[in-house]
C-alpha cells in the first residue's frame, strides 16, 4: 500500500511539473486557503468567541478576498490525522494518501489553532449571509466540504474538466413552454437541493403537491456532483456517484422533458463531469436524462408568450483559483455571450436564472457576474433568480448599493433561493430596508430557518403573459409565506 501511494504521489507531482498552467492554477487554489481562513478568524474575533493571540492577516489580504466556506480547510490539510478517515474506500484513502504528500510541499501554514477549530464541534454560530457555522452534518464545517475540495484538487491536477477550459459548444435548446393549466404556466424554482436526504424529499413532496407545470433547479448537488465511479473519470474522485444518488434518484421520474437543471460551483468540483454525463446525458442529446427538454445543454432558453425565461452557466467559465465561488458567463467572445448577442432577447422581458449571485446577499458588494450580464444582453433582465447562497431572500426593486465603486442601481427584481436543503440562519438586513421579505419561521432549535422554494405563476391572454406572480414556500406551513407580483397588466 506504502508503495502505491508513493506511486501515485509521484504521478501528481509528475503531472503539475509537466504542465506550468496546471501547476498555476493549484498553487494559486492553496494561496487562497489563507484568506478563507482569515475570514473565519475575522468573523469569531468580532463575535468574541476567538481564544488567544490575534494572528495578523495575511500578506495583501483585504475583507472578502476569501470565503468563510472554506475557513477551516487550511486547518484540516495541515493536520490530516484530524480528518475524519473512516469516511473514504480503501481507493479514496490511497487518493487522499497522496494528495497530503503533494500538499506538504507547498501548502501554506494555517493560523488557526485547535481550541478554536474545536468551538464548532460544541457550538454554532450564523454568519453575515446566514450560513450555518458547526461541524454537524451539511453545515460549513462538516468534512465533507472537505472532501468537495480534495475532488476540487484532484480536476486540477489531472485537468479534468468535462470539455476542457471552455464551454461545450452545443447549441442550446429554445423551448416553448405550453400551458398545462388552463390559462397559466406554473414553474417551480428551487435552489442548492442535491442533498440527497430527507430534506430534499420533503421538498420535493412539497412542489409536487402545488402540481407545477415545470420544475427548473438553479444547481448545487453536494459534496461535489460526482460522476459515477464506473463513469468517466470516476476512479479520480472521492465519493463516486453524487450527480446520481443525489439529484436524479430524488426527482419526481413523471417530470422527465418537463425539468431544467443548471451548473454549479459544487459540480465544477468534479469537472462538471457528473451534470454533464449523469445529470444531462449530453453525450446522447440527452435522450435518457430527466431534463432532456435541454438536450445536453447547460444553458438554455424557455419561451413563456411574449417572455424569454434564460438559464445559463454561470459556473464552468467561472475561476479554479477562488473554487468557483464567484460567477461568470466567460469574456465576450465566449459562447454564452455570443449566443446572446446573436439571439437578442428583450431585457424588459427576460427573467434570468444562474447558480451564482448578482450581488452579495448584505449589499456590501457588486459580482463582476452582473456587469457580465448586462453586457451579454444589452440591458438589466426583468428579474433575476439565484441560488449559490443559502438563504431565501427578496430585494425590492429598485435595489441601490451606494457604496460599491463606481455606486450601483438596478431596477431588477433580485432573489435568491438557495435555500432548499442546506442549513441556514437570518441575515443581518442590510440598510435601508432593501430586502423586503426573507423567510421568517425559524426550526424548533430557535437559530435556523425552514428550508424553502418558490414558484412562478405566468397568466397568459392571446399569447401575452399578462401576470407573473410569484409565492415562496417553507416546510413549516402549506400556504406560501410571501406571495408578490412582479408583473401585471391588469387585476386578477
Amino acid at each position: 500500500m506504502e508503495q502505491d501511494v508513493q506511486q501515485l504521489a509521484a504521478e501528481l507531482k509528475q503531472r503539475l511539473e509537466a504542465d506550468a498552467s496546471i501547476l498555476g492554477d493549484f498553487q494559486a487554489l492553496l494561496q487562497y486557503l489563507p484568506d478563507c481562513e482569515y475570514e473565519l478568524i475575522s468573523f469569531m474575533v468580532a463575535q468574541n468567541v476567538w481564544k488567544g493571540f490575534i494572528p495578523p492577516p495575511p500578506t495583501g489580504y483585504k475583507k472578502g478576498d476569501g470565503t468563510v466556506d472554506l475557513g477551516l480547510i487550511l486547518y484540516w490539510l495541515n493536520n490530516p490525522l484530524l480528518i475524519d478517515q473512516s469516511m473514504f474506500s480503501p481507493h479514496e484513502k490511497l487518493l487522499f494518501d497522496a494528495l497530503i504528500i503533494i500538499l506538504d510541499l507547498s501548502l501554506p501554514s494555517s493560523q488557526m489553532t485547535t481550541v478554536n477549530a474545536d468551538f464548532f464541534k460544541t457550538n454554532e454560530l450564523i454568519y453575515t449571509d446566514g450560513s450555518v457555522l458547526s461541524t454537524k452534518q451539511w453545515a460549513t464545517y462538516d468534512q465533507g466540504w472537505l472532501v468537495a475540495v480534495l475532488n476540487l484538487l484532484q480536476s486540477t491536477i489531472y485537468d479534468l474538466w468535462y470539455w476542457g477550459p471552455t464551454l461545450p459548444t452545443t447549441p442550446p435548446p429554445v423551448i416553448q413552454l405550453n400551458k398545462i393549466s388552463t390559462g397559466t404556466v406554473k414553474l417551480a424554482v428551487i435552489g442548492d437541493c442535491g442533498t440527497g436526504d430527507y430534506t430534499l424529499q420533503r421538498i420535493m413532496q412539497s412542489i409536487y403537491k402545488e402540481k407545477p407545470d415545470y420544475i427548473l433547479h438553479v444547481g448545487d448537488v453536494y459534496y461535489a456532483g460526482t460522476p459515477t465511479a464506473n463513469g468517466p473519470h470516476g476512479d479520480k474522485f472521492f465519493f463516486p456517484g453524487e450527480e446520481t444518488s443525489n439529484l436524479n434518484f430524488f426527482w419526481p421520474p413523471d417530470y422527465k422533458g418537463r425539468s431544467f437543471t443548471l451548473n454549479s460551483n459544487h459540480e465544477m468540483y468534479s469537472g462538471a463531469i457528473g451534470y454533464f454525463n449523469d445529470a444531462l446525458d449530453a453525450a446522447n442529446g440527452g435522450v435518457n436524462s430527466l431534463f432532456s427538454a435541454q438536450k445536453g445543454s447547460s444553458y438554455f432558453v424557455l419561451k413563456m408568450g411574449d417572455w424569454v425565461l434564460l438559464g445559463l452557466d454561470s459556473a464552468y467559465q467561472a475561476s479554479t483559483t477562488d473554487a468557483f465561488m464567484t460567477g461568470s458567463i466567460g469574456s465576450p467572445t465566449d459562447v454564452q455571450t455570443k449566443f446572446l448577442q446573436q439571439y437578442r432577447p428583450n431585457p424588459a422581458k427576460t427573467i434570468l436564472f444562474t447558480h451564482h449571485n448578482g450581488f452579495e446577499p448584505d449589499l456590501s458588494a457588486v459580482s463582476p457576474l452582473w456587469a457580465e450580464i448586462r453586457n451579454a444582453l444589452g440591458g438589466d433582465p426583468y428579474a433575476w433568480y439565484w441560488g449559490h447562497v443559502h438563504n431565501g431572500l427578496v430585494y425590492k426593486s429598485p435595489v441601490a448599493i451606494p457604496y460599491a465603486a463606481p455606486s450601483f442601481t438596478t431596477k431588477t427584481y433580485a432573489r435568491c433561493l438557495g435555500h432548499a436543503a442546506l442549513p441556514y440562519g437570518p441575515i443581518k438586513p442590510p440598510p435601508y430596508g432593501q430586502i423586503v421579505w426573507q423567510e421568517p419561521n425559524l426550526k424548533p432549535n430557535g437559530k435556523e430557518l425552514y428550508n424553502g422554494w418558490a414558484m412562478l405563476t405566468f397568466t397568459l391572454n392571446n399569447g401575452n403573459v399578462t401576470n407573473i406572480r410569484e409565492d415562496f414556500y417553507d416546510l413549516s406551513r402549506v400556504p406560501p409565506v410571501f406571495s408578490n407580483y412582479i408583473y401585471s397588466t391588469r387585476e386578477e
